[in-house]
């Protein structure tokens, strides 16, 4: 039990501790449907009932919870799901192993970054190859029409992410993500 908690703590930095850089975004839309209609929202709670997302923290998806609700309340009404809303928000954590081939010279290391320059010797020379496993994170935020129950618009932001990042700047990274994504909404025609 007490590995599985260990287990659960470095899943959830791994979920949402970043990089330096920004999170690219997408978005999608149903083409034909009329976005100034929409006064009023309410946010899903997400379910962790997937072997995917059973390992997400719920103190994660509640500051997600959270962040969206704060974001959407600058420009909407927020109600509850039992008072009819124009459009229910979801949104889900998705985490994946990649890979990431790199090619380098080992007299002078990775790029910018590498060793520095070093006298030739026989352990360090010529090009080398290694193979980099990172997390990709994404967060997927998933719009609704309430009416007619279809979905209307999505956005995904990806990052790759760090596992050495505290809580707090977990927070402050995946704070950004809900607020690039939502920025991104409603599509502007």
């Amino acid at each position: 039990m007490k590995q599985l908690s260990k287990l659960l703590v470095v899943l959830s930095a791994l979920v949402f501790a970043g990089c330096t850089t920004r999170p690219s975004v997408e978005t999608d839309h149903q083409a034909d449907f009329d976005f100034s209609s929409l006064k009023t929202f309410a946010v899903a709670e997400t379910k962790q009932d997937s072997k995917e997302n059973i390992l997400i923290s719920p103190f994660t998806l509640s500051h997600i919870h959270s962040a969206l609700e704060t974001e959407l309340v600058k420009r909407y009404q927020g109600v509850s799901t039992a008072a009819n809303p124009d459009f229910i928000v979801s949104y889900h954590v998705v985490i994946e192993e990649k890979l990431d081939p790199r090619s380098y010279d080992d007299l002078y290391g990775f790029g910018y970054y590498g060793r520095g320059y070093r006298y030739p010797s026989l352990f360090f020379h010529g090009p080398g190859s290694g193979l980099r496993v990172y997390n990709q994170g994404s967060l997927i935020v998933d719009i609704v029409d309430a009416k007619t129950e279809k979905p209307i618009w999505r956005g995904v932001s990806e990052k790759r992410l760090s596992r050495s990042m505290a809580p707090q700047q977990q927070r402050e990274v995946l704070s950004r993500a809900v607020t690039e994504v939502i920025g991104q909404f409603p599509p502007v025609k």
